[in-house]
């Protein structure tokens, strides 16, 4: 099916966007939402998001995903973190890319892209996915209090072109969400994340239940966890509220 594609100047959210439709009782599958600017544009636990209006990505797909059952989410948060890795990775170093548990991409040790996603749930199975993400492509300057942004440009040097960029995202990402109906395909994305997860099986701070600790990841759960080790050997299990990353000691 060819996707929707729905452009507003400005919008609060193109997540939020989606989601009224629904309450609506909109079919809203296969709809893509780009916004130029964003007056309320958010990531994942409410962090804000800031993007210079008309200079980076903005937008949200929502797409069908009733063939998952409803506590294989995660799956659909790698499908999509790969498939903008493996499309980011035609214009930037691939070495650099990586993906932040449970969906930031890094370049480095810096933000390229925030992702929000939001499930309908239908009895035991996925309804319908909506994939907010917010990519810098061609912004150079940042407010002071956004701790660790890069974009596109300023690590290439380089201007992008936005709608084809989008394109060929909107592409790759259907592309691999739908490719989670089969089995053989979900093992080969549950791959490609590990082996572009940030700080994998690498010593780091950690900020956990109020204290710091040292640990190290040693990969995730079927539910999207991640799976943590101390320097006492303990493993921990943990969910995202429960967890913060430190940056990377000067």
């Amino acid at each position: 099916m060819t996707m929707k594609i729905l452009r507003f100047d400005e919008i609060n959210s193109t997540n939020v966007y989606l989601y009224d439709k629904i309450s609506e009782k909109n079919d809203i599958s296969d709809t893509v939402v780009v916004a130029a600017h964003q007056t309320a544009g958010r990531g994942m636990d409410k962090n804000r998001w800031e993007s210079e209006a008309g200079k980076n990505l903005l937008f949200s797909i929502a797409l069908n995903v009733n063939f998952l059952e409803a506590e294989n989410q995660f799956k659909i948060s790698q499908a999509v973190s790969v498939a903008i890795v493996e499309t980011l990775s035609q214009f930037v170093d691939n070495q650099n890319l990586f993906i932040k548990w449970p969906n930031d991409i890094y370049f480095g040790d810096k933000k390229l892209a925030g992702m929000l996603i939001q499930n309908t749930i239908e009895g035991r199975m996925m309804g319908v996915s909506i994939i907010g993400i917010g990519l810098n492509v061609n912004q150079i300057e940042f407010s002071s209090d956004i701790p660790n942004p890069i974009s596109l440009k300023q690590i290439s040097g380089e201007d992008f072109d936005l709608e084809n960029l989008l394109n060929l995202l909107i592409k790759n990402i259907k592309s691999s969400v739908e490719g989670l109906r089969i089995k053989e395909n979900q093992i080969a994305i549950n791959e490609k994340y590990i082996s572009k997860a940030y700080r994998y099986r690498q010593w780091a701070d950690y900020l956990y239940k109020n204290k710091v600790k040292s640990m190290i990841i040693n990969g995730f759960d079927c539910y999207g966890r991640l799976i943590l080790e101390d320097q006492s050997g303990d493993e921990i299990i943990c969910d995202v509220k429960e967890l913060q990353f430190f940056p990377p000691s000067c």
